[in-house]
């Protein structure tokens, strides 16, 4: 490749000498390259470690494909066997994806003096992202720690970094926290901060102007605002929610059996909700979403929560009963040992397309009563549950998008599914009284796994 050159907002970014340092917030704003360049900084001490984190392998790859032009003047060696690049110094890049096994917990009691983290907003919650965050350190004179990460907003990890580093202060100031003293900066750039890319590829401008509402204040302006998406598939539904104030505090009846409904994710990705039948309503009482953990973990906490001695029935999806290679078990098989066990059923949903569940849901939601903050998580995820945008014909299509909020829409699609003989009704206002409750009083609902 030619000389790499940055731009302003990119040198912005590369003069940071922050502990933690964001760059990003819309398309094509050049956070690639900055990204690897960042990690030039040093390469001449042999003691220099880095650590790069990818969302997946096929990431990983494309990111490791880009860095064989962008590093060719330094020439490193690129061992993949090993996921190492080795500069001749002997300084290091180790290479990373969030599909590892025990990718969150693995890089724990390792130094790295420099880590780079991309698309941020693909860790789930800041818990994951602060146990990749400490093996950021240094014991080596010379080469301070610090963390550079790129991002766009709208995916599972939108809330929790825009209150990291978004909320905290304005873009380019630098903000010291109170209690570790560390600092963190946020530097927002665009497609106009690409000149690069805005004359080699001009028609992309007109693909983001081009874009629904929704994607284009995401996508074009690096908005981090709550934003309706179009093409989301629950929009009205949660609006009516909302207007018959639905989505509220929900007091939880150890009188009435929790049920539960799951998504098996690919990966260890788990998405969970727990549910109970008052009268006409079915009460949403939590949500979680697990990473990097077993389904027979998931039970066991399940298992020892304050709902143990109130487990009601286990709704699980049809791909539980696939026979595993390595033990000619199905999971389900499993799932029905703990049954014995922590006195629970299960049910095996029949196997259904999204766009069923959809439909099925839709039905069932106006007897839905959501927990505004055990499911605030949830909530999110169907907000921005949405079609597939098809970006080559710039329409959506008929099918969902297979993204963060993917899982969690399956999960509490089940209830749907179980549910769509039942003809919905509106539910009437709960009554808290009736439970002993006053409205608003914080009901100690807190996550009952204590996670």
């Amino acid at each position: 490749m030619t000389e790499w050159r940055p731009h302003p907002k990119q040198q912005e970014a590369l003069k940071s000498t922050c502990y933690e340092t964001l760059f990003g917030g819309a398309r094509g704003g050049g956070k690639t390259d900055t990204g690897m360049a960042n990690l030039l900084y040093d390469i001449d001490n042999p003691n220099l470690r880095q650590l790069v984190i990818r969302r997946n392998y096929d990431d990983l790859k494309d990111w490791i494909d880009r860095a064989r032009s962008f590093y060719r003047a330094q020439k490193p060696t690129f061992t993949l066997s090993t996921r190492e690049i080795v500069f001749p110094s002997g300084a290091k890049i180790i290479l990373g994806h969030l599909k590892d096994d025990g990718a969150y917990a693995k890089y724990q009691g390792h130094e790295y003096q420099r880590i780079l983290i991309e698309e941020l907003t693909h860790i789930p919650s800041e818990e994951l992202y602060l146990k990749l965050l400490a093996s950021c350190r240094s014991t080596v004179p010379g080469l301070p720690a610090r963390l550079f990460a790129t991002t766009n907003p709208g995916e599972i990890g939108h809330k929790w970094v825009k209150r990291r580093f978004v909320d905290v202060a304005r873009p380019g100031q630098t903000y010291e926290d109170p209690v570790t003293g560390r600092t963190r900066l946020f530097v927002q750039s665009r497609v106009e901060d690409n000149p690069t890319l805005m004359e080699a590829d001009p028609d992309y401008v007109k693909f983001l102007d081009g874009l629904p509402d929704g994607l284009r204040q995401q996508w074009r302006e690096g908005s981090w605002d709550d934003i309706e998406i179009k093409g989301a598939y629950f929009t009205q539904q949660i609006k009516q929610a909302q207007q018959e104030q639905r989505l509220c505090r929900i007091p939880y009846d150890n009188n009435i059996p929790v049920d539960f409904y799951w998504d098996l994710g690919i990966d260890d990705e788990m998405a969970i909700w727990a549910t109970q039948e008052w009268g006409k309503e079915i009460r949403v009482i939590q949500y979680w979403h697990f990473s990097d953990m077993s389904l027979l973990d998931c039970l066991g906490m399940i298992g020892k929560s304050r709902y143990a001695h109130n487990l009601g029935k286990m709704f699980f999806p049809h791909d539980i009963r696939v026979r595993e290679l390595s033990t000619g078990k199905t999971r389900l098989d499993s799932v029905e040992e703990y049954a014995q066990a922590y006195d629970f059923k299960t049910e095996v949903v029949p196997k259904m397309n999204p766009e069923e569940r959809v439909h099925a849901l839709r039905l069932v939601f106006p007897k839905l009563w959501f927990d505004t903050v055990n499911c605030e998580d949830g909530i999110d995820a169907l907000r921005a549950y949405r079609k597939e945008y098809d970006e080559k014909n710039l329409t959506f299509k008929n099918a969902p998008k297979h993204d963060w909020a993917s899982h969690a829409c399956d999960a509490i699609g089940m209830l749907g599914v179980v549910h769509k003989e039942k003809l919905p009704e509106y539910a009437k206002p709960i009554q808290f009284s009736d439970l002993g409750v006053a409205k608003g009083e914080d009901t100690d609902m807190v996550n009952p796994f204590g996670v």
